[in-house]
């Protein structure tokens, strides 16, 4: 059915000028036809050709009930209020211009932001069955702790007591010099165990990613590239794979190039198998349970839900728990929690990039204002116009139907230029949506985000046309049926260009208002001392390298450093710290490691020690950054 009504549509269209041809023909054989009925009742030749004409009736009015009557007659009344809206904008240069300009900033700008949503936020996950991965994390719940790492031992008293994962997953990262042939560079080392790649489900694009062979002590040591490292520090060499490098004293040997997706949980350069690391492979940290730097995932068996496998992991810590009393006291309410993968890699930036979303909105809906009353306005001039054309026999619904097309060609030429501009936006704000997730490398405008552009198009040239197009409809009919055909004002019009403004404007202030307290936030955030005077103060970030130095020997090597850094010209003071300031402080080490108690305020014996991360600095720390 439907296709035969296609078929008719297209038929009539591609023949338009044999079907006219065939119902001027079919009308001129009726009033011929009725003109020889009325010689033979004795008529005169006028006489019987204008009593024929008149028992058809009107030739054209005819026409326009056969034209209505056949399939397609919507397309073709779209085609001319189409070709009408073209000339009567390429007729009003200043105004369309105006029109599109106002269009396409928010279009544009929604655009953007809607690549940045799409991309982070809504877009799945670039890894197999993305949905069913989840990340775990321990909780402290008197201790107000969320997301304590793991320690090797936790790992695998979870691998072995939960039932609802197929594989977890432990990660962190360090820093080691990485020696090539001719260079040395300091990479960001994602430290991982051999499941890692099979429970993303992610394919390398060059050679093989880890077995469990790979994560023996005694195996060969290997590494697996980032693709963005391949690419920018060894110019994507197609025969990187059983390339050689140096790390740890060891010869390390590159088994395979990652895909370009987004890493997790942030983004490195290289990775290598647990076994490897020189302290996550050492006997006394995997025998110490409190020696925390990991995070976990896991990827859910087939068909189970997330709160299932929630309840699991809860029994699973109350097990723990009950196991190590020395290590999870229960007055801190240990126990884990589970999310959705994506969710962990969005949830820090999502307020953010929500905000921008409903700002640029606003912005959306002020330039749908705009346009509104330029459209308002130049309606008024064509008042007449628009009565005459209803006198000649012209529907409301029609002169209606022609004002919004002529509404939505401009937001498409809008979008059309919007779209242009978008790119410019786009690359900044994928810069800022990069200080919250690695799922930024994920944003880019493809298909998803023009189909968004495009609905967008055509709600915005129907937001902005409706009240232009329904009021003038009715200023015709009124005027026209009030003077009989003489055109006068009304109050009407004016209402709804004051409502317009009042609009524009409200939400003008409310932009304003949100903007102007964004900024005094910053100049408040600008104003703030941070505890120590930033101006002058150089930092640099330096790690021994693995084997050569021990806990024993690094003392000597720090002071050796810190002596020669100061002999420099032009160094007033120097110190070395775990961390810079305001910077995070590194990983949480356990319950029991980081406990404090203020004198003269003891805790109460039920009630959890307050706790804090511990950073190490040498004697000089506080004069290097000027403390205030």
């Amino acid at each position: 059915m439907m296709g035969r009504k296609l078929l008719a549509i297209f038929r009539f269209l591609t023949n338009r000028k044999r079907d006219e041809r065939d119902l001027d023909r079919e009308l001129q054989y009726h009033v011929d036809r009725q003109t020889e009925l009325n010689l033979g009742r004795g008529m005169d030749g006028r006489e019987a050709r204008r009593q024929a004409v008149l028992s058809v009736g009107g030739i054209e009015p005819l026409k326009e009930d056969c034209r209505d009557a056949r399939a397609g007659r919507v397309v073709e009344t779209l085609l001319q209020d189409i070709r009408y809206g073209i000339r009567v904008l390429l007729k009003n240069p200043g105004f369309s211009a105006a029109a599109v300009l106002t269009l396409a900033l928010g279009i544009g700008a929604n655009t953007a932001i809607f690549s940045v949503v799409y991309g982070v936020l809504l877009r799945p996950l670039p890894y197999r069955d993305g949905s069913q991965l989840v990340v775990l994390h321990q909780v402290l719940r008197q201790a107000h702790i969320d997301d304590m790492p793991f320690s090797v031992k936790e790992i695998k008293d979870y691998c072995d007591r939960n039932h609802t994962l197929t594989g977890i997953v432990e990660h962190h990262t360090m820093n080691f010099l990485l020696f090539g042939k001719d260079t040395a560079e300091r990479v960001e080392t994602a430290v991982v165990s051999a499941n890692f790649f099979d429970v993303l489900g992610v394919k390398p694009v060059l050679g093989r990613t880890l077995l469990a062979s790979d994560d023996r002590k005694d195996a060969p040591a290997v590494l697996i590239l980032s693709y963005k490292y391949w690419q920018s520090h060894q110019s994507g060499d197609p025969n990187i794979v059983g390339k050689v490098f140096q790390m740890n004293n060891r010869p390390h040997t590159v088994l395979g190039v990652l895909p370009p997706i987004p890493q997790y949980p942030s983004e490195v350069d290289v990775y290598m198998p647990t076994s490897q690391c020189p302290a996550r492979s050492s006997a006394e940290f995997i025998a110490n349970r409190e020696s925390r730097m990991m995070t976990a995932f896991a990827r859910l068996k087939p068909g189970v839900p997330l709160e299932k496998a929630q309840a699991d992991l809860s029994v699973a810590a109350s097990q723990v728990e009950q196991a190590n009393p020395e290590t999870y006291p229960q007055k801190y309410g240990y126990t884990m929690s589970v999310a959705p993968l994506q969710n962990d890699l969005t949830h820090r930036g999502r307020p953010a990039f929500l905000v921008l979303l409903a700002g640029a909105s606003f912005v959306l809906l002020i330039a749908c204002a705009n346009v509104a009353n330029l459209l308002l306005a130049r309606v008024l001039k064509l008042e007449r116009e628009f009565a005459v054309r209803a006198a000649l026999g012209a529907s409301r619904s029609r002169l209606i139907r022609q004002l919004l097309t002529e509404s939505v060609m401009l937001s498409l030429t809008g979008g059309v230029l919007g779209l242009a501009l978008a790119p410019a936006a786009l690359a900044v704000l994928v810069k800022f949506a990069a200080r919250f997730t690695t799922r930024s490398a994920e944003v880019h405008i493809d298909l998803p985000v023009l189909l968004f552009a495009l609905l967008m198009s055509l709600a915005t040239g129907i937001l902005f046309g409706l009240a232009p197009a329904f009021s003038s409809a009715q200023w015709v009919s009124e005027a026209f049926k009030q003077a009989g055909g003489r055109i006068t004002s009304s109050r009407s019009r004016h209402r709804m260009r004051a409502l317009l403004v009042v609009a524009q404007v409200a939400v003008s202030f409310v932009l304003l208002i949100g903007a102007g307290l964004m900024i005094r936030s910053f100049m408040k955030i600008q104003q703030v001392t941070p505890g120590f005077q930033p101006d002058h103060l150089v930092t640099l970030r330096f790690s021994p390298g693995f084997p050569q130095y021990s806990m024993k020997t690094i003392p000597a090597l720090m002071d050796t450093v810190l002596r020669r850094i100061k002999a420099v010209g032009g160094v007033s003071s120097v110190a070395i710290s775990s961390g810079f300031p305001l910077s995070p402080s590194g990983v949480i080490s356990g319950p029991n490691a980081n406990e404090f108690q203020i004198e003269g305020h003891p805790v109460a014996k039920d009630d959890p020690k307050p706790q804090t991360a511990l950073r190490t600095a040498s004697p000089d720390y506080f004069d290097a950054i000027r403390r205030r």
